[in-house]
């Protein structure tokens, strides 16, 4: 960018900071690494002021966790690792977020993911097949072809060595930074290293990671090779083998495009997407009412049932490609927030004012205005039965969200 290295000052994480009056307070986003959730207190005449910007992240328990005891802690009190991270229970009563800026890339319900670790270790597992028995990638996702009479099956190819001689590339597409989970769990699944771009060294090297650099390699003929996302195609690929072919001997390349949105098309989860709640329903136009309240969560659970958390498993792999020599796969492996998740972060905060960072195009814009509102209408009831739990008052339990008590939603 360009700023001298004199104007950076690094902050550590999980630790309150004074910066010029403002408390600052660094957390994990679960994103890629250095990415960060902000959490400022802003001291002002009318008291103090809370924000949480997200900047681009996953949203986990663990953040809403980390959040509210950050905010729970005085200000005249110093914030630590050990009060960020730590197993105690989650204050169920906490103060209010003035603004919460909010990475709404995915905020639609037809959005998809499934966990992180099922993709890594679905994709991780299914390299090991292929490089164990290349011919596994060649029959994988295909019922046997009718046409082939059973006895022809029987007959042994012409070459039976050559499929076993065969040495297979694997390639995963990255950005400047981002992904690193997916092809270091791939090179340690296989033993193998990993090849990268000089520009692409340069920079996993200012991670930090002494065990990353050593699985670094300083030529193409390492078996697992990062490049850039948008050479993760047909031509792309053939390129790339035709080079590296030349010190690494492979036969074939298998390459994954790992992003959010590879959840649709006929690759993974794609569902007709519902839309949003409509702020004219006569069913929400009272938020403090139960008819509003369970209108709203009707409409949230319909979303979250249908689109909301799933699995992912080498059955969900789909080529996109194919040719004899290079086979593609979109894999829904994302760094940002699914609906489903969005929406258990927004009910989890009690939050004045929620902005989204990420827009579109009008409608998609009004569509996602909507369930903000409504998440945090589902936010109200949570702190009005937390106010009437000395009455006996059972709180709901929605078992497709698991609302169990006020902030227990992530």
């Amino acid at each position: 960018l360009g700023v001298s290295h004199k104007l950076v000052h690094a902050l550590p994480m999980n630790t309150r900071c004074n910066v010029h009056g403002v408390h600052v307070t660094f957390i994990d986003a679960n994103h890629c690494p250095g990415a960060v959730i902000i959490v400022f207190e802003v001291p002002s005449e009318q008291g103090l002021v809370r924000i949480v910007h997200t900047g681009d992240f996953r949203a986990s328990r663990e953040h809403v966790e980390q959040i509210l005891r950050i905010v729970a802690i005085d200000t005249q009190k110093a914030v630590l690792p050990e009060h960020v991270m730590c197993a105690q229970a989650t204050p169920c009563v906490s103060p209010t977020i003035d603004y919460v800026y909010l990475d709404t890339t995915y905020l639609q319900p037809s959005y998809v993911f499934p966990p992180q670790t099922d993709v890594v270790r679905a994709v991780a597992s299914f390299c090991t097949k292929v490089n164990t028995d290349a011919s596994f990638l060649p029959n994988f996702g295909h019922k046997p072809n009718p046409r082939i009479s059973p006895i022809t099956r029987w007959f042994p190819s012409r070459n039976p060595q050559s499929v076993r001689k065969r040495r297979v590339l694997f390639v995963v597409g990255s950005y400047t930074i981002g992904k690193e989970r997916l092809f270091i769990e791939i090179a340690q699944h296989l033993g193998a290293r990993i090849y990268v771009s000089p520009a692409k060294r340069r920079m996993l090297e200012c991670l930090g990671s002494s065990q990353l650099v050593q699985m670094l390699a300083p030529d193409m003929s390492a078996q697992v090779h990062v490049v850039e996302m948008s050479k993760v195609n047909m031509k792309g690929m053939a390129e790339h083998l035709a080079s590296a072919q030349k010190c690494g001997g492979f036969s074939s390349v298998v390459a994954f495009s790992p992003t959010g949105w590879a959840h649709s098309g006929m690759h993974y989860g794609a569902r007709p997407e519902p839309r949003g709640p409509d702020p004219l329903d006569p069913g929400l136009a009272d938020p403090e009412s139960h008819a509003g309240f369970e209108r709203t969560t009707q409409l949230l659970a319909q979303a979250a049932c249908m689109h909301g958390d799933s699995t992912f498993t080498i059955d969900n792999l789909k080529p996109r490609g194919s040719s004899s020599t290079v086979t593609i796969f979109p894999v829904p492996y994302s760094e940002h927030s699914s609906f489903a998740e969005l929406a258990r972060f927004v009910c989890s905060l009690k939050a004045t004012h929620i902005i989204p960072t990420v827009f579109s195009s009008p409608a998609i814009n009004d569509t996602a205005a909507r369930w903000l509102r409504h998440w945090q209408t589902i936010n109200i009831h949570f702190e009005r039965w937390a106010r009437a739990a000395d009455a006996n008052i059972p709180p709901t339990h929605h078992p497709t969200l698991g609302l169990r008590d006020c902030k227990n939603i992530v």
